[in-house]
């Protein structure tokens, strides 16, 4: 396929590196989002992205023929209380995202907070930015939460614009309540900041296999396409928080037959 694949571990977050490698194998995606180790979501107490292991983990990627493409952190820099710690997470994912090879780091905005409840997402983004000069790995704000929409990102999207290390994960599912059919209305916005894209579908906002819900998901990849953009489609399978969902070879076989019919 012409297109860019991937699935996030976060449909398989239970099973070890090794798993998810054959897996790879077997479904041809041969990209991943690794959002889920072993049953472990804190890239700082995984065994294999541990400083004396990453280098042999990166390796195994390698002969697999596997691109680690984003490490999703658990980051959300919303509360006063937990901004520090958020900030350490993340500089501590960008290094590791830096040692593995991969490309970009996924952190969350999640909750509007006071005032300006831009700010200290932005200056969250800003300080692990400052503090990891020395890699290329960009920062990628989830579209998510609160942060869903053109009013609540534009102040991001203005302080960042001239900020290679900053970008967008448009989660097609997240700013889908907000703008539905009217999807073009948040894409026109945002479009230049997108570097990857989470593919789900959801029916009456429950999650159901790709192609079986109310997302337009082939409409927004046809698009996407159109316009040039060569990331990545990742399959954002939440199994991990909805365990009575059908396994994740289940859902990447409906994505894949889905955007076939994407080309």
């Amino acid at each position: 396929m012409a297109v860019n694949l991937c699935f996030s571990t976060l449909g398989c977050a239970d099973r070890d590196l090794s798993a998810v490698l054959s897996l790879c194998k077997k479904t041809g995606v041969c990209a991943v989002e690794l959002r889920g180790v072993g049953g472990e979501l804190d890239f700082r107490r995984m065994p294999d992205f541990a400083p004396d292991r990453i280098g042999a983990t990166r390796e195994r990627f390698a002969a697999a023929g596997v691109a680690p493409l984003v490490l999703g952190s658990s980051c959300a820099f919303h509360d006063p209380s937990l901004w520090q710690n958020a900030v350490d997470e993340g500089v501590s994912v960008v290094r590791t995202a830096a040692a593995l090879g991969a490309a970009y780091v996924r952190v969350f905005g999640n909750r509007a907070v006071g005032e300006r409840p831009a700010a200290p997402v932005i200056g969250g983004i800003e300080a692990v930015l400052d503090a990891t000069p020395e890699t290329n790995i960009a920062v990628l704000l989830e579209v998510h939460g609160d942060f869903n929409t053109v009013a609540a990102l534009s102040p991001l999207l203005e302080h960042f614009k001239n900020e290679p290390r900053f970008g967008l994960i448009w989660d097609i599912a997240h700013s889908h309540p907000a703008y539905g059919d009217d999807w073009p209305a948040f894409y026109r916005a945002v479009a230049p900041f997108v570097r990857h894209v989470h593919i789900k579908d959801a029916r009456g906002g429950a999650l159901v296999l790709p192609g079986e819900g109310d997302i337009p998901i082939v409409p927004i990849v046809r698009r996407l396409l159109a316009d040039g953009y060569d990331g990545a489609f990742s399959l954002e399978w939440e199994k991990k928080w909805h365990p009575e969902l059908p396994p994740l070879e289940t859902a990447l076989d409906a994505f894949v037959n889905l955007m076939k019919t994407a080309l």
